[in-house]
């Protein structure tokens, strides 16, 4: 590859991703080919195993393809298995993507995903903190999953298992505060007991991108006419941005009902109301009404202790 096909951006410049800037031992800089979102625009990490079945891959693209068609970036590894799939649901959906190496920007790893490596500079761009010419190595894959938790604002296990590579990710996301969400799934799936065990330790459960949304703290629902809705941090929860500066903005944003929002938080584990206030920002009346009023429409059981499941 010609040097002209890829920049260095470092940490010191303008262009050098805030996000990276905050986390524990940031790069000194990065190399890049494509080109990168800007600092407001959400974006979520998507990774799973190597080894995915059949259900990890329709979860990752039902998931991938929402959320990305929301204009929100999907960062991942370009991995065989989970991550390529990741990848391939947002460019699929019109979005963007992002892909950490664990090599030289100049090489592709794996060789396999070369059409992954030719389409996703021209839908977001590539990433390596590794100098160019370089080779996957012992280590390689433990600095790129750093960054793949730096780049995002939330991270999502589809699948893993027990004894993951996944779990490094898992770890720098935490430490560096960010928020870890695990698809559950069978109990007699190997796949599967990486993630089921992660919710047991306090992963929040995802089992639709409106679970993300609200992870992000995006109140938003995409527009029944079909157009890519894009988003940007200005629609979080708790923007202090005004309303008119928001319609001065060319992106679409529609605000969700709080029926969404609040449905979204109920899973098939129980969850409390004050959980729900918590994650959606509705106030603690408003909740309880809707509650009620999804429990007279069969669509959530109410347990002891004041807990919601989904029917």
């Amino acid at each position: 590859m010609a040097t002209k096909d890829f920049d260095y951006i470092s940490n010191s410049s303008p262009k050098f991703p805030k996000r990276l800037k905050n986390i524990p031992e940031p790069p000194k800089g990065i190399y890049v080919r494509g080109e990168l979102p800007d600092d407001d625009t959400p974006t979520v990490a998507v990774i799973g195993t190597r080894n995915n079945s059949i259900y990890g891959r329709q979860a990752a693209y039902a998931i991938t393809q929402e959320l990305a068609r929301l204009g929100i970036i999907i960062v991942s590894g370009m991995a065989r298995g989970l991550d390529a799939h990741a990848h391939s649901a947002a460019l699929a959906a019109n979005g963007q993507t992002i892909a950490v190496l664990p090599c030289g920007i100049d090489i592709c790893y794996p060789p396999s995903n070369i059409d992954l490596y030719k389409q996703i500079p021209q839908n977001g761009a590539l990433v390596s903190e590794f100098a160019p010419g370089t080779a996957v190595h012992k280590g390689s894959f433990h600095i790129r999953n750093r960054i793949i938790a730096g780049l995002a604002d939330i991270l999502i296990v589809i699948e893993a298992s027990e004894r993951s590579g996944t779990s490094v990710t898992v770890d720098h996301a935490l430490s560096q505060g960010k928020e870890v969400l695990a698809v559950p799934g069978s109990i007699f799936s190997k796949q599967s007991a990486g993630t089921n065990l992660l919710i047991k330790q306090g992963a929040t459960p995802i089992t639709t991108y409106l679970d993300a949304l609200a992870a992000l703290r995006i109140p938003i629902n995409e527009e029944k006419s079909g157009k890519s809705t894009n988003v940007s941090r200005g629609a979080f929860l708790g923007s202090d941005l005004d309303a008119d500066e928001e319609n001065q903005k060319s992106t679409k944003i529609t605000l969700a009902t709080n029926e969404d929002l609040v449905y979204s938080c109920i899973n098939y584990e129980p969850v409390s109301i004050e959980y729900i206030v918590y994650k959606t920002g509705v106030d603690i009346a408003a909740v309880n009404m809707i509650l009620l009023e999804m429990e007279l429409g069969g669509k959530v059981a109410k347990l002891a202790g004041n807990k919601y499941i989904r029917k």
